[in-house]
């Protein structure tokens, strides 16, 4: 970080600077009447003050202040190591220079402490540095991730000064680094499904949908072809678009819809523990559905970081999928959503027929009951698992799968679910 845009604490530095020249009136007045102490004594205070007015200028000159992570993506429970750097590549010493950084508190940072700051979610981390001259010290802390999310660290302000104390500059270090904590994947089991086809018979009734991992030749290009589907090879060989021609697979679809909204009206807000829940169930099924080789999908009702409205993962088996799907649900934001409902009669028309549509949510509406139901009519699986207390208006009957977990269980999210 260079010291440009710094700004200064206490005195200004016109009046340092007044003050040196009376310190040299005075220093020069005491020998002309041949006062030597006085001279002396006032030779060091204008010694003093120079000495703050040169670090209060130049103290944050050319002072490089950065953070590294061990790992930048994180399970709850998992320990990360965060390295602070300060580099002063000058040669004026810093006595003391103190960091004042930004940090989340929903994190946990053993050994260290957190002050209190007026904005939500966030500690203010301090720690000060003694540094001399093209000296680089590093320092490292602990980070236990306990909460999904997007966590920011930053920005940070320096602050320095002089060793007497008479005047001190800051300088804000405007960069943030963000450190991602992916919600808990659990086996299904511990959500008190079957350990066996939890959700319904993997056998596909047809072939279903290309599978974009197995390449079967080239065709010419057509309007609409996605630009990652353009063979551009065999586009330079023959002088015209050529598109990729996949094979047919016969992998079963799962379709993962993820209800945001907890309470039947918005203006109720969120039950975030039932969320961070629900939120949990999606990404152990999303794993389980790629385990058993399935093509998975998920689609979420909520905004993420990033400015999104919603989550839209078409179903696939590429080996990047669940990272795709866990990185989605580290980022999304508790905030009340659309119905669940209207996105998935939206999405259900490029969800191919005989695709299972799992639906995991803590409300069920009345509208989402009539949705599923027609769905099913029109020959989907459907598997809902409810983790509001409600009593779904959905029998069980083949293909149409229904899970509701007891209260007591879904109040204590660290407790093994049983089924209602």
């Amino acid at each position: 970080m260079e010291g440009s845009g710094w700004q200064l604490k206490g005195g200004s530095g016109a009046r340092l600077h007044q003050w040196c020249i009376i310190g040299a009136v005075i220093t020069l007045g005491a020998l002309v009447i041949r006062q030597p102490l006085i001279a002396l004594l006032a030779f060091a205070v204008t010694l003093a003050l120079g000495a703050a007015l040169i670090w209060r200028r130049y103290g944050l000159r050319q002072v490089r202040y950065s953070r590294v992570f061990s790992e930048t993506r994180g399970f709850p429970s998992d320990e990360i190591t965060l390295e602070i750097t300060l580099e002063n590549a000058k040669v004026l010493p810093l006595p003391w220079l103190e960091v004042e950084d930004e940090f989340p508190d929903e994190l946990e940072f053993p050994g260290t402490e957190l002050d209190v700051s007026t904005l939500p979610k966030v500690g203010i981390f301090r720690t000060i540095f003694s540094i001399r001259p093209y000296e680089r010290v590093r320092r490292r802390y602990r980070i236990v991730c306990t909460r999904r999310g997007r966590h920011r660290f930053g920005p940070a302000v320096l602050s320095t000064g002089d060793i007497f104390g008479f005047a001190s500059s800051h300088q804000e270090f405007e960069g943030t680094d963000y450190l991602v904590v992916y919600p808990r994947v659990r086996p299904v089991t511990e959500f008190g499904l079957p350990a066996k086809q939890p959700f319904g018979d993997m056998k596909p009734l047809r072939r279903l949908i290309e599978d974009p991992l197995q390449i079967s030749g080239v065709r010419p290009y057509v309007p609409g072809d996605a630009p990652k589907r353009i063979h551009w090879r065999a586009s330079a060989r023959t002088n015209e678009l050529q598109s990729k021609q996949y094979e047919p697979t016969a992998d079963p679809v799962m379709a993962i819809f993820l209800d945001v909204n907890t309470f039947e009206h918005f203006w109720e807000g969120l039950n975030t523990d039932l969320l961070e829940l629900a939120i949990e169930a999606a990404a152990s099924i999303v794993a389980h559905g790629l385990g058993e080789r399935r093509q998975v999908g998920l689609y979420v009702n909520a905004p993420l970081h990033g400015g999104e409205r919603s989550v839209r993962i078409l179903p696939s088996r590429h080996p990047d999928q669940l990272r795709r799907a866990l990185e989605a649900l580290a980022l999304l934001i508790p905030h009340t959503g659309n119905r669940i409902e209207a996105l998935i009669a939206a999405e259900s028309r490029h969800i191919p027929r005989g695709a299972t549509i799992v639906v995991v949510t803590g409300n069920v509406t009345k509208g989402l009951e009539e949705t599923l139901a027609r769905l099913f009519r029109a020959g989907h699986a459907i598997t809902l698992l409810n983790f509001g207390g409600q009593t779904p208006d959905l029998p069980s009957r083949p293909g149409l799968v229904v899970y509701s977990f007891a209260k007591d269980k879904v109040d204590d999210p660290d407790a093994a679910f049983q089924l209602a």
